[in-house]
């Protein structure tokens, strides 16, 4: 059957939309309508001579005509109607259509600006761990273009290894991953990351399966390493000249005492003592240098502990008298001794009894005391003092913490002791804690093990990785 829709021009053939065709018989009533218009009135004339009726017979024949046309005709008006109506929603459509796809270039244009702001590289992948989009910053780490990457496999691009074995997209995908790797890229270009992957949910009908995220942690130590260098070399810097005006000072006191007046020596005592601290806060600075670096060393043997415990206790008795606080130390009636480093574990006693003395008030006490087990010796240190925080536990250890207690009239510290204290006792095979209340006092632990340990293999003097050290301070 013929379609005359296209051929009058009317309607444009639209997808599978099937348009209203005229049918033969219409032609036929066309056709036949057109014969008896013309046919009839010729017929009259030759019928009669009469003009009368002759008018008349052709005004009924121009009325029957008409209405004849008026009746065969309407379908095909129909017909147009409905092929204008049709090609205004046509149009309707086609416009609706193309407000959708502006929307979705600007949606994509929006969506390529926000990814291009990142500092981290963002890879998605389809189900067939084909790449589909990527940011400047994953091009920055991977050394690739946009354009060598999209559409293209990832494993044929990228190699992404941890401890030494390759991950496969297979894996990296199928469960979400948050580790430190090694990507090699371009030409072999190497780069440290943090990968996160992560699936995507609902990306049948996006095509998205898998996300990766990776965050270049090079510049970030190289930045670190800045740091360290930056710290050691001023905290070196810093140390000598400080030793030579504590040594100034001491010698000054001791030959002129009894010559001048007590106000000049007290601002000289005072001046020695900020000298003092201000060389005890350079060591901690460098202390935690060489953790950072992984370069602090111990040297591990068998030593009296009771000795090194006693004469730490006896250097902190004139703090406990200025402040008011009984200082007391109960020691075992024996003792074994201990594998420690006989310079470093009294650092940590120090440490710990000062931070006591110092968040004690007045009138408060400090008690020590040695607890011997099979394996190993617990050094405790009690105190009554304004006690530390329940929230704040977990965080005592890390380097710089200091905590906020309102019962505390002043912050003291650095920040710093808790820290170091912490590394030394954990490198030297000892563990470290606390048991506190607010208002009730502090407990700190501390252990070490006993000197026939050493065949066990228990310390290793050679190791002390980072994720062994939590960070710690001197205060709380």
């Amino acid at each position: 059957m013929k379609d005359y829709t296209n051929s009058l021009g009317l309607i444009p053939a639209l997808g599978s939309v099937t348009l209203i065709t005229m049918p033969s018989v219409l032609l036929l009533k066309i056709i036949f309508v057109t014969v008896i218009s013309i046919l009839l009135p010729v017929a009259s004339s030759l019928l009669t001579h009469n003009f009368i009726i002759s008018a008349i017979l052709g005004l009924l024949l121009a009325i029957v005509s008409s209405f004849l046309v008026f009746f065969f005709l309407k379908p095909l008006q129909d017909l147009i109607k409905a092929a204008q109506s049709l090609e205004s929603k046509s149009k309707d459509e086609i416009e609706n259509l193309e407000r959708q796809r502006d929307g979705a270039i600007a949606e994509k244009s929006k969506l390529d600006e926000i990814l291009s702001t990142l500092v981290d590289g963002v890879v998605a992948l389809d189900f067939n761990k084909n790449i589909v989009l990527l940011n400047k910053a994953a091009e920055e780490i991977t050394g690739y273009t946009q354009a060598e990457m999209v559409n293209r496999p990832i494993e044929e691009l990228v190699h992404i290894f941890y401890d030494q074995e390759e991950i496969t997209p297979k894996t990296y995908c199928q469960s979400s991953l948050n580790q430190i790797a090694k990507l090699i890229g371009k030409d072999g270009k190497e780069s440290k990351i943090n990968l996160s992957t992560a699936q995507r949910d609902g990306g049948v009908q996006t095509n998205v399966f898998c996300i990766l995220i990776m965050h270049d942690i090079a510049k970030e130590e190289e930045l670190e390493k800045m740091k360290l260098d930056f710290v050691s070399m001023a905290s070196h810097e810093l140390r000598t000249p400080l030793t030579s005006i504590i040594g100034y000072l001491s010698v000054f006191l001791n030959e002129n005492k009894g010559k001048i007046d007590q106000s000049e020596l007290d601002l000289l005592e005072k001046s020695l003592t900020a000298s003092q601290q201000l060389l005890i806060l350079v060591q901690n600075l460098l202390s935690v240098n060489k953790i950072e670096r992984e370069q602090m060393s111990v040297s591990t043997q068998p030593i009296d502990y009771l000795p090194v415990v006693t004469k730490a206790i006896e250097d902190l008795k004139d703090l406990a008298v200025q402040k008011n606080i009984i200082l007391n130390f109960n020691p075992p009636s024996n003792l074994p001794k201990i594998m420690a480093d006989p310079i470093r574990i009294p650092e940590v006693i120090t440490n710990l009894i000062a931070n006591s003395i110092n968040y004690t008030n007045p009138g408060g006490k400090v008690e020590v005391s040695l607890q011997v087990s099979p394996n190993e010796v617990t050094t405790v240190i009690l105190d009554n003092g304004v006690g530390i925080p329940k929230e704040a536990i977990p965080y005592l250890f890390n380097k710089f913490f200091r905590v906020s207690n309102q019962t505390q009239q002043a912050s003291k510290g650095t920040g710093l002791g808790l820290y170091i204290s912490k590394s030394i006792v954990e490198k030297l095979g000892g563990k470290i804690w606390v048991e506190s209340e607010v208002g009730a006092g502090s407990k700190f632990y501390f252990t070490l093990p006993l000197a026939e340990r050493k065949s066990e293999g228990a310390i290793n003097n050679k190791t002390f990785t980072g994720h062994e050290i939590q960070a710690g301070a001197l205060n709380y």
